[in-house]
């Protein structure tokens, strides 16, 4: 009988992600697995993703080994469908083919240059996406000419004259003393990272082209990946932003009256709800500079403005083994929609982000960010502002004033929640 196969490939998670690493598969080799059955866990340097089986039937063949990087449209297993009889079922991988836990995928896993870079999304603590956010009010793996991939490698990125470097990318050359015009850069559109030039301050510019032997690791440590290794970066990468922030603590009277009565109308409204909508409002008509984000072109300095506000909301995430992880949703232009378009738009990245569904696509571009420590008991937060936005606010706790909890009521006393502003001194240099 001949064999029926379906090739499963590294899926396209968004424009901005060209390249994936295998973390986990669910399935192995020899394994049966029903259409939509999660087969393979991917990461980028965005987000995590489960990819499902497309078809029901036998994996008959795994190219990739866990802990390789691959790009977009490589070439990762194939199914056998049902009824089919491959050959192939009880056969090892092929000279070349790369299967999980081998000497050759751990090796291709140690020697992979980390390409970690994000555009403009972080924050310290966050939004709860499982229902807690209302209670606030490149190498690729070793592959074979003889298994089929769609994709060529890409060559090796050159370094043009006018190749953007990060401001971080560029103090660290100057510490390390290494020549920027022989570090490739690994960000998008060639833009040389600090990690560029960190990988090149061993041995000149050759020393980020070749794979240095793993140094052991100490008793505990553990690699991070994926995500969690980007956002790691990019929080590293916040430090070199001069920030300011301002305190304000504001009544909510009116903004619980307002939530009852659309509550009592049928709406489910939070308050992180309301005060997004009013961030987002207030920084498109009446001050924009809030989301107007520095950038340093070929060393002179630059005021960027996108044109429209950009909400990124903090969301704090649980995944599948109960560790917690950070991701930013983006509302697109939120200030010109409607509270309906706009709260429509917040509950479905939410809800992306609570079912594991985001794309990178979903998670790049905020120059604004609203985050909510309120939620987990914090009075108020100073938040890291990440590179390529203005500002992040952080709504605290709501409650009476300090001392007033237990006869707030009887006095007739306000609740309040205090706000912070966070910005990027560059921009906004007002006293």
């Amino acid at each position: 009988m001949n064999t029926d196969t379906v090739q499963v490939v590294m899926p396209a998670m968004g424009d901005s992600v060209t390249e994936g690493t295998v973390l986990e598969w669910h399935k192995q080799q020899g394994d049966t697995v029903e259409a939509d059955e999660t087969l393979v866990e991917i990461s980028t340097d965005k987000v995590d993703a489960d990819v499902p089986a497309p078809v029901t039937g036998t994996v008959v063949r795994i190219h990739v080994g866990e802990g390789a990087t691959v790009p977009v449209g490589e070439l990762l297993a194939e199914i056998a469908t049902e009824g089919a009889a491959p050959d192939t079922m009880s056969e090892t991988a092929g000279e070349g083919d790369v299967a999980p836990g081998t000497p050759a995928a751990e090796a291709a896993a140690e020697s992979e240059a980390d390409q970690v870079r994000a555009q403009g999304n972080g924050a310290s603590s966050a939004t709860r996406a499982d229902g807690a956010y209302e209670a606030a009010a490149g190498a690729p793996s070793p592959a074979t000419e003889t298994a089929k991939a769609p994709y060529q490698l890409p060559p090796e990125p050159e370094l043009p004259d006018d190749a953007h470097v990060s401001p971080v990318a560029r103090r660290a050359a100057a510490v390390e003393g290494v020549d920027l015009t022989r570090v490739p850069g690994s960000g998008p559109g060639g833009r040389v990272t600090k990690a560029d030039v960190l990988a090149a301050s061993g041995n000149g510019a050759a020393a980020a082209m070749a794979p240095r032997a793993p140094e052991p690791l100490a008793a505990g440590a553990q690699v991070i990946k994926g995500a969690a290794a980007m956002l790691a970066h990019v929080m590293d990468e916040s430090r070199s932003i001069p920030t300011a922030t301002s305190f304000r603590t504001l009544t909510v009277t009116m903004m619980d009256a307002r939530r009852r009565e659309l509550k009592a109308a049928g709406e489910h409204i939070s308050f992180t709800h309301l005060m997004a909508y009013a961030i987002a409002r207030v920084a498109t008509r009446d001050m924009p500079v809030m989301a107007h984000h520095f950038e340093d072109r070929d060393g002179t300095p630059h005021r960027v403005d996108d044109g429209a506000v950009n909400l990124g909301i903090a969301v704090d995430v649980e995944k599948r083994d109960g560790t917690r992880t950070l991701m930013v949703p983006v509302i697109r232009d939120a200030g010109r929609r409607s509270f309906a378009d706009f709260r429509g738009a917040f509950d479905e990245l939410i809800a992306k982000a609570r079912d594991n569904r985001l794309i990178a696509d979903d998670l790049v571009g905020a120059n604004l960010t609203l985050t909510n420590p309120g939620g987990l008991g914090t009075v108020a937060s100073v938040p890291r502002l990440m590179t390529g936005q203005g500002t992040i606010v952080a709504t605290g706790s709501i409650g009476y004033p300090a001392g007033l909890g237990h006869i707030g009521d009887m006095i007739g006393a306000e609740k309040v929640m205090t706000t912070t502003s966070t910005y990027d001194h560059r921009i906004i240099q007002g006293a």
